[in-house]
């Protein structure tokens, strides 16, 4: 009998390769940027030079800064949700689902009241369509893969409309830890955002006290954040240094 060769996965060519850390050396030092001096200060210049690569090699991989932007932020994202996998069985019942369906909203408010930064790149995210509509489609996968109750194929329409006027209040609320130095409760703010949903689903509302409770602590005690591997103290200090 004889026994099936593995086939070996073929390398990436040279050139290939180049393009992959190029692209990987744009993202990193594109986010540092933004979050040490804000997205809007941010230029496709200074990134060019900061990941020591030609204008080529950028454009090559990104058609322009929101492009950038959006593959860092919406990545961010979903490596949030991603390590949050375990904590979320699959659910059968409507409170269940209202639960796991809440829970970015929850991780965004979460993060915004942390890092004054975190609140200003993702109250930018909420006003880049391009940006807003990756949030939308890892929210919807993010919901399919932890309820039985929920077929993305079914009304996909409606639940992506309904998930966009939800985006809009969320942005609104994440946009007041950005723009306020107001003492703001993010666990007030997701209640906010828990009666939106339920109201625009047209699902019950009930036990709100006990949902913010459960989801708050999950993030609380597993303190999950969506920038958390992404940026490292020492290299925002050396980048303030070459920025000054």
């Amino acid at each position: 009998m004889k026994t099936a060769r593995k086939t070996a996965k073929p390398l990436p060519s040279p050139a290939n390769q180049k393009r992959d850390d190029a692209r990987h050396k744009i993202l990193e030092v594109a986010m540092e940027l933004f979050y040490v001096q804000g997205y809007d200060k941010t230029t496709t210049r200074q990134i060019i030079q900061k990941a020591g690569i030609l204008n080529g090699s950028l454009y090559h991989s990104f058609t322009n800064k929101e492009e950038i932007f959006k593959t860092i932020i919406v990545s961010a994202f979903r490596n949030a949700l991603e390590e949050s996998e375990k904590l979320f069985p699959k659910t059968e019942t409507i409170q269940d689902l209202i639960t796991v369906a809440t829970f970015p909203i929850a991780l965004e408010l979460y993060a915004a009241s942390k890092f004054k930064r975190a609140a200003e790149l993702l109250y930018q995210a909420h006003q880049s369509w391009t940006v807003l509509d990756g949030f939308i489609k890892v929210s919807i996968d993010w919901v399919a893969q932890h309820s039985t109750l929920f077929n993305p194929t079914e009304n996909k329409r409606g639940f992506y409309a309904n998930t966009l006027a939800i985006m809009g209040a969320i942005g609104n609320l994440v946009g007041e830890f950005a723009n306020t130095d107001d003492e703001i409760d993010y666990r007030a703010s997701f209640r906010i955002g828990l009666e939106v949903f339920c109201t625009v689903f047209k699902y019950p509302i009930y036990a709100l006290d006990e949902m913010v409770e459960k989801i708050c602590n999950i993030l609380e005690t597993n303190d999950i954040q969506i920038f958390e591997h992404m940026i490292k103290s020492d290299t925002q200090k050396q980048l303030m240094i070459d920025l000054a």
